[in-house]
């Protein structure tokens, strides 16, 4: 498994310049449970949370990373978790502007931090 993610690291490494497949995994071995966004959904509980997959990312499936992501935070019931997939690859090439569109929508429906 470790030698697909890094494989599928190296492929995705265009818009990167000074690290490797290699490099990413291991950041993300020794970071270990520190990086795993669905333990935060307990900190973001009461905060506005948008998660965004894509369903033809080679690099993170959707199905591996968005889902439990969605579920963990459906979990601890976030109460204004909004989640998308949209049928894009990992930099959203074609849905870009789909996306800009929801981000803003999104921001424009969450209140404004004091």
């Amino acid at each position: 498994m470790r030698r697909a993610y890094v494989e599928a690291f190296d492929e995705e490494l265009l818009p990167l310049r000074g690290t490797s497949g290699e490099a990413l995994v291991a950041e993300m071995e020794t970071a270990g449970a520190a990086w795993k966004l669905a333990g935060l959904a307990p900190r973001l509980a009461d905060r506005p949370v948008l998660l965004v997959g894509t369903s033809r990312d080679a690099v993170t499936p959707y199905e591996t990373h968005h889902v439990p992501l969605v579920e963990a935070y459906e979990a601890q019931r976030v109460a204004r978790l909004e989640h998308h997939v949209f049928p894009s690859d990992h930099a959203l090439s074609d849905h870009r502007l789909a996306l800009a569109r929801t981000v803003v929508d999104f921001l424009g429906r969450s209140p404004v931090a004091a």
